[in-house]
C-alpha cells in the first residue's frame, strides 16, 4: 500500500502541530505549509516536507495530496473591532477558497476545513450540525468569515467534485495551547496552590474538547472519506466552576482555594452551547474524553511541565 500524503496549513499552530505529529506517527507523508520554515526545520526529514507559505499567497506544490487540512486563519486581537472585518473575510473566507481552488488544480482529493462551533445561534440545548447558525453575540466578524468560508468551500467542492469535510470545533485545550484562556489560568493558579475567584457565579459554560480528540476526528475523516459538517466537541457543556474543580483534583489542590463571585445579570456572557457529536460517533467512531479525562491525559503526557515555574512558587 502506498503512503498517504497530507498537506497541512497552519502547521505551526497549536492544533496543526499536533496533527502533524500524529499523522507522521501513523505513517503519513506530510507537507507542512508554514510562514517560517526555520521555526520547525529541526522536525523536517523523513516523510515531512516544509514549504514556506502564508495564506493569501500562491499555494506551493503539494502534489496530488490525499487531503489538505486547512487550519491557517486570521484571528484579530480585538474581536469586536469592525475595522478587522475586511481582513477576516480576505484571509479566512477568500483565502480559504483560494487554497481550495489552487489545491484542486494540483489534484487534491479532499479538503478538511477547521471551522468554529461558535457560529451556532444561542439556544439552551446542544447544537447539532443542522442547528441554526447566527454568530452575532461575540467575535461576529471573525465567526462570520469562518462560516462564509464553510459555505464557499462546500459550494466549490460540490461544483468541482472535490469532497469537503468541515469540522466545527468546540473550545480546544491540551498540550501546546496558548497560555491565555480559562484552562491555562486555572492550571497556573491552582498548581501554585493559590486562591482564585471565578466570575459569573461559576456559570460560564463551554464545550471543552481535548486536542487529541480533534486530531483523531480529522484523520478519521480522511481515512473514512467522510463528507459534510461534523461537530468536534466533547458532547457536553462544562461550567467554569466544574472545570476549576476538575483541575484542582488533578493537580492535587484543595477545592477550598476556589471562590465564586456572584452571578451577574448578563446571561449572554455565560458561554456557548454544548455540541451534539452523534453524527461523528456514528460515521467516524468518535469517542471524545470528558474534561476530567482530558486534563488527566495532559498531565500523563507532560506532567504539566509548562507550568513548572508555578510549581516552584507553591
Amino acid at each position: 500500500m502506498s503512503t498517504k500524503h497530507l498537506a497541512v496549513t497552519g502547521a505551526t499552530g497549536f492544533i496543526g502541530a499536533r496533527v502533524i505529529e500524529r499523522a507522521l506517527a501513523q505513517g503519513y507523508a506530510v507537507t507542512a505549509l508554514v510562514r517560517d520554515p526555520e521555526r520547525v526545520a529541526a522536525r523536517s526529514g523523513f516523510r515531512l516536507r516544509l514549504e514556506k507559505w502564508s495564506i493569501g499567497n500562491p499555494l506551493p506544490s503539494i502534489g496530488q495530496a490525499d487531503a489538505l487540512l486547512h487550519l491557517a486563519a486570521y484571528i484579530p486581537a480585538d474581536l469586536s473591532d469592525a475595522g478587522q472585518a475586511a481582513s477576516c473575510f480576505k484571509i479566512n473566507t477568500i483565502g480559504a477558497l483560494q487554497v481550495a481552488m489552487e489545491a484542486a488544480s494540483q489534484g487534491l482529493r479532499r479538503l478538511v476545513f477547521f471551522g468554529s462551533a461558535q457560529v451556532y445561534a444561542p439556544d439552551p440545548g446542544p447544537a447539532s450540525e443542522t442547528s441554526a447558525t447566527f454568530p452575532v453575540h461575540r467575535a461576529s466578524y471573525y465567526l462570520a468569515s469562518k462560516l462564509s468560508a464553510e459555505i464557499c468551500l462546500m459550494a466549490f467542492g460540490k461544483a468541482n467534485a472535490m469532497p469537503v469535510t468541515v469540522l466545527r470545533l468546540a473550545s480546544v485545550y491540551g498540550p501546546g495551547m496558548h497560555a491565555t484562556g480559562m484552562v491555562p489560568a486555572f492550571l497556573r493558579t491552582l498548581a501554585r496552590g493559590r486562591p482564585m475567584i471565578i466570575a459569573d457565579g461559576g456559570q460560564y459554560s463551554v464545550d471543552l474538547v481535548y486536542v487529541d480528540d480533534v486530531v483523531t476526528l480529522a484523520l478519521r475523516a480522511v481515512e473514512k472519506s467522510a463528507d459534510g459538517v461534523f461537530n468536534a466537541g466533547s458532547g457536553c457543556s462544562c461550567a467554569s466552576l466544574e472545570a476549576a474543580q476538575a483541575v484542582a483534583d488533578v493537580v492535587g489542590a484543595d477545592r477550598i482555594l476556589i471562590g465564586v463571585e456572584a452571578a451577574g445579570t448578563n446571561t449572554a456572557a455565560r458561554g456557548f452551547r454544548a455540541l451534539e457529536v452523534a453524527k461523528a460517533a456514528k460515521h467516524l467512531d468518535y469517542q471524545p474524553r470528558s474534561f476530567r479525562e482530558g486534563i488527566e491525559a495532559w498531565k500523563a503526557e507532560t506532567g504539566f511541565a509548562e507550568f513548572d515555574d508555578a510549581q516552584g512558587q507553591r
